[in-house]
């Protein structure tokens, strides 16, 4: 996976503005298709999160490597969405350009992804989709609290300083001597404005009469990430118009973008949806299994799954009922001496098709499939 930005970067370069749609193969593999090519998508999703990119804010996390062939890497979590970080005022000239560079093929993936009606999987935040529509004028103190609940709570309280503030300042009542002392003793939980050692990012003093200019340029909350933004519109224009989707909200190009968001699966959606064949049929007791067991996934098990079957971890808008083709299960054969026990599933990706043994219990099926799911990630055997 170490070049694997590299050369998704080049690919993008050559290919991304092209009409034709992209199919992937990896080097030292036969494999060809729609999921080698989904799995692209995916695991380019993941390079892009890693923390030593600099391109998001929120907490770092590090994942063990596939195989445990290294030590983990580090990526960037963020339970309310990924969201630029803005640059600081002493990011080097070297430091912003690597940047710029990141979000223009970020904008090249995902136009490129729209084109060929593909997914990413990339957990960005809506008030990313908002900057992406040209929305950004639009963000308040709400799209803050969805990137940084923790900040956005400390603006509130600042904010609600501003508003004493004006009070004060329009009570006709208050005295010069009042007036000074009244906003002398404001406070933010006990600590007068000067004693709360903020950063105003302007000359002088942090005090009370800069703190309404401080929240402006906090509120202009765009300004450190607008180059980052410029770059992802400038990427993303170079492949397909950003004007053919003006006409959706911003919580409906995340589901375009990203597809459906993990539910629980229940048996009935799954046997309205799923299409067993060759040896098996909805009444076979390994089809049941499966339904059961795949009822019962937690939301990290159903991208497991999803991406072992379809090499995607996400499901197109609709779920299910909208994957094509849709999820086939059949009966993996063995001769006559072997045991099904002792084997794994297989898939093909490219038409959705699980090759499942008839186990002889749901555990060991449960077990055999979390297995696979789980060793057989990043691996096309087949065409």
């Amino acid at each position: 996976l170490d070049e694997l930005l590299k050369q998704a970067e080049s690919v993008m370069q050559d290919l991304g503005s092209s009409r034709a749609m992209l199919e992937i193969q990896y080097e030292n593999e036969v494999g060809t298709g729609l999921g080698p090519t989904l799995e692209f998508y995916a695991l380019v999703s993941q390079e892009l999160q890693r923390a030593d990119l600099g391109l998001w804010r929120g907490e770092e996390v590090t994942l063990a490597n596939p195989k445990g062939s290294q030590e983990g890497t580090k990526y960037i979590h963020n339970l309310q969405g990924l969201f630029a970080l803005p640059f600081g005022r002493t990011a080097k000239p070297a430091h912003i350009a690597k940047v710029k560079m990141k979000f223009r093929f970020l904008g090249k993936l995902m136009a490129k992804a729209i084109m060929d009606f593909r997914l990413v999987d990339l957990p960005l935040g809506l008030p990313f989709y908002k900057w992406m529509l040209r929305q950004e004028t639009s963000l308040t103190s709400h799209d803050l609290f969805s990137i940084d609940p923790v900040v956005a709570k400390s603006i509130y309280h600042l904010e609600d300083i501003v508003r004493q503030k004006k009070r004060l300042e329009q009570d006709k009542t208050q005295t010069k001597e009042s007036l000074q002392y009244a906003l002398e003793t404001l406070t933010m939980n006990g600590c007068s404005v000067e004693d709360l050692g903020l950063d105003f990012t302007l000359p002088g003093f942090p005090n009370i009469e800069s703190i309404s200019e401080y929240l402006v340029i906090f509120w202009a909350l765009n300004e450190g990430v607008a180059r980052q933004f410029d770059s992802f519109r400038d990427g993303f224009e170079s492949v397909f118009p950003l004007s053919h989707l003006q006409y959706f909200y911003p919580e409906e190009l995340e589901q375009l973008l990203c597809g459906s968001k993990t539910d629980t699966w229940d048996a009935k959606t799954l046997m309205e949806c799923c299409r067993p064949d060759h040896g098996y049929t909805h009444d076979s007791r390994a089809v049941k299994y499966l339904f059961e067991i795949l009822s019962s996934f937690d939301s990290e098990q159903q991208r497991l799954f999803l991406q072992f079957v379809t090499g995607s971890p996400r499901l197109p808008v609709g779920g299910f009922r909208s994957l094509n083709p849709p999820l086939t299960i059949v009966r993996k054969t063995f001769e006559s001496t072997e045991n099904p026990d002792d084997f794994l599933p297989s898939v093909m990706t490219c038409v959705n098709y699980l090759k499942l043994p008839d186990y002889s219990t749901i555990e060991i099926m449960r077990e055999k499939l979390l297995i696979a799911a789980r060793e057989g990630q990043q691996s096309f055997h087949l065409s």
